[in-house]
């Protein structure tokens, strides 16, 4: 059954200060997202928010993500775009089916997680107001009863950032992270930048993303109901709602080679963040 509940309170709620809010009402449970509502502020708007990040067990899983940047990404999953309210999520709402839904979604005992951490920065805000909410189920929602593969059960959805700079116009290589042991299942890259004009994916050599221009990209993805977002460029293998096309990183018992390739149309920064499936341990 899914519950929607309100967390504990933040802490360090203050114009230029750094909250968090560490959550037991979560362990035990099946997280799907966290709401973080500042609609009670004066002057707490997504552009004073950044740095929002979430920790299992100290280990960075969500994040670090500015609210600006979460808000586009939200669009573009179809999230209700919201001036005051910005949802975490660690589900695929638009999938096929609902066990694709929820693969993903932060089984906390079968994770391991024992410490589940939301926190983030807060910028100059008049009197911040901010609190935050769960939407969850009870793990026998997922039994395989009921349809569920218990092997995806340690699976969570994290998002990984990636800073990359380019310092001149051209097509360039770059290593961005997708999980420390590359051992995870790429659901998409979104590509924050004012410089990049197409993206190329290569995995062992073959192309899988062939050097899409940022309107052609934003065609596919439009047509597979996605919302295209200006100055965020994605290659989404699941783009049309089936998560068993995200991209496996290892090949049998070795870790595939990936080569992915920036043409930028000058010197400029990229913000990088990988969707993921993986496991706390292979982050």
């Amino acid at each position: 059954m899914q519950v929607i509940r309100k967390l504990e309170p933040a802490l360090n709620v203050a114009a230029a200060s750094h909250f968090t809010i560490d959550s037991k009402k979560v362990l035990g449970n099946v997280i799907e997202s966290i709401v973080l509502d500042n609609a009670g502020s004066t002057a707490l708007t997504k552009a004073n928010l950044s740095g929002l990040t979430v920790k299992g067990n100290g280990k960075n899983i969500f994040g670090p993500i500015s609210a600006a940047q979460l808000n586009s990404w939200q669009v573009y999953k179809n999230i209700v775009a919201d001036t005051g309210r910005n949802t975490i999520e660690f589900v695929e709402k638009t999938s096929r089916n609902i066990q694709g839904q929820l693969m993903g979604a932060i089984d906390t005992d079968a994770s391991g997680i024992t410490s589940f951490v939301v926190e983030g920065d807060i910028a100059t805000a008049t009197a911040p107001v901010l609190t935050a909410w769960v939407q969850m189920r009870n793990p026998a929602s997922m039994a395989p009863e009921k349809g569920f593969d218990p092997g995806t059960r340690a699976l969570i959805s994290a998002l990984i950032p990636t800073s990359i700079n380019d310092s001149a116009a051209g097509q360039f290589p770059h290593d961005i992270n997708y999980g420390s042991r590359g051992n995870s299942l790429i659901k998409r890259v979104g590509i924050f930048s004012s410089t990049l004009t197409s993206f190329r994916v290569k995995a062992d050599s073959v192309d899988l993303y062939e050097d899409l221009s940022n309107a052609l990209a934003g065609y596919f993805q439009a047509e597979n109901g996605k919302d295209d977002q200006s100055g965020l460029i994605f290659w989404d293998p699941l783009m049309d709602g089936n998560q068993p096309d995200a991209v496996l990183t290892r090949a049998g018992n070795r870790e595939r080679t990936f080569e992915f390739l920036f043409t930028v149309s000058g010197a400029g920064a990229h913000s990088v963040f990988t969707d993921v499936y993986t496991t706390l341990l292979n982050l």
